[in-house]
């Protein structure tokens, strides 16, 4: 097997590899035979069929096969040989795949880059320990706890900290704005998901009742 080795660019490389017409014709031979003593063709009885009707029938396929075992092995063979390390799948180019001459393909990938490793005798290292309090963990179960909340409809007031389903209108100056309305709106009282005052105008509700609550919008809210 010839094999030459270049560098293109950077961390590519182009690997040329060259091999026997004579080890791809043998492999070729040993596998028509193989092919003979197992095929079922009609008219001849199995293990009888002449090579010539095995060549005519499978040889294009099995030398196809016998072509990509053999760039397989040999560009795993080559890159052992030239000590390099591919960093992916070779895209491979074949230069010359004609019977009874030599095998010839090229095989381009890129390296594994090299590191030297700077001297560190000079350099200062500072560990760090965590410590977990009982407080840490508290506040870690009640998260968990939260997260994996379920609600269940009471029959009193809402309280901060309960679930509540509203429907909404906002109006400015009695007329209603874009923006400003929702059925069916889940809302956790105290998360302070909406703007300050609607969440608190809401505590002490029943289920079914009507409020006007008014607020001031933020002076950086998003919506002008």
């Amino acid at each position: 097997m010839q094999v030459s080795l270049e560098t293109t660019s950077g961390l590519e490389r182009r690997l040329t590899v060259g091999v026997p017409a004579e080890q791809v014709e043998n492999e070729v031979e040993n596998r028509l035979k193989q092919a003979a003593r197992n095929v079922s063709i009609k008219g001849f009885r199995k293990g009888k069929v002449p090579m010539s009707v095995v060549k005519q029938r499978f040889g294009a396929g099995i030398r196809q096969e016998v072509v990509g075992d053999v760039i397989s092995r040999s560009f795993y063979a080559a890159v052992q040989k030239e000590n390099v390390k591919p960093a992916g799948q070779p895209s491979i180019q074949p230069k010359q795949l004609a019977v009874g001459k030599d095998l010839e393909y090229i095989a381009t990938f890129e390296v594994y880059p090299s590191v030297a490793l700077s001297d560190l005798t000079a350099f200062e290292l500072t560990s760090f320990k965590a410590e977990v309090t009982d407080t840490d963990v508290d506040n870690m179960i009640e998260v968990l706890r939260k997260h994996q909340a379920s609600w269940s409809v009471v029959e009193r007031a809402a309280a901060d900290g309960d679930q509540v389903n509203i429907n909404f209108v906002g109006t400015k100056d009695g007329v209603e704005f874009a923006g400003g309305k929702a059925d069916n709106h889940n809302l956790v009282l105290g998360s302070k998901s909406m703007i300050p005052g609607f969440e608190e105008g809401i505590v002490g509700l029943k289920a079914g009742e009507n409020k006007v609550v008014s607020v001031t919008f933020p002076e950086d809210y998003q919506a002008e």
